[in-house]
């Protein structure tokens, strides 16, 4: 198979299959405007190539044996889920922000 000079070391199935990943990811999301969705999805794309690899290696823990070596089931996988996990994290980071700083004025308004 002859390698897609996008990235070194990337082939066509990879590159495909990330481009579906972050296009279902597009289709399902509900949360971004049109120029936020437009970057989330070239950081989706590019993400589902370069963690392809260790995505699938996770997966293979998980449910050991039901996947196959290939790394495009890893690329479509991260760059389907990627965006989903980041504004997890974000919204968690900020959920224990406002909480911390809740509790620092209801001390002080205790003493």
């Amino acid at each position: 198979m002859i390698p897609v000079p996008v990235l070194p070391n990337s082939d066509l199935r990879m590159i495909v299959a990330s481009l579906c990943g972050a296009l279902a990811w597009g289709l399902n999301q509900q949360y971004f405007d049109r120029k936020k969705q437009l970057v989330a999805f070239i950081v989706s794309f590019f993400m589902g190539i370069l963690g392809a690899d260790m995505t699938l290696d996770i997966l293979n823990i998980i449910v050991p044996g039901i996947l196959c070596d290939d790394r495009a089931v890893g690329a479509f996988f991260c760059s389907a889920l990627v965006i989903t996990l980041i504004t997890s994290l974000i919204n968690q980071i900020s959920l224990l922000w406002n909480n911390k700083g809740k509790e620092k004025q209801s001390s002080t308004l205790s003493e």
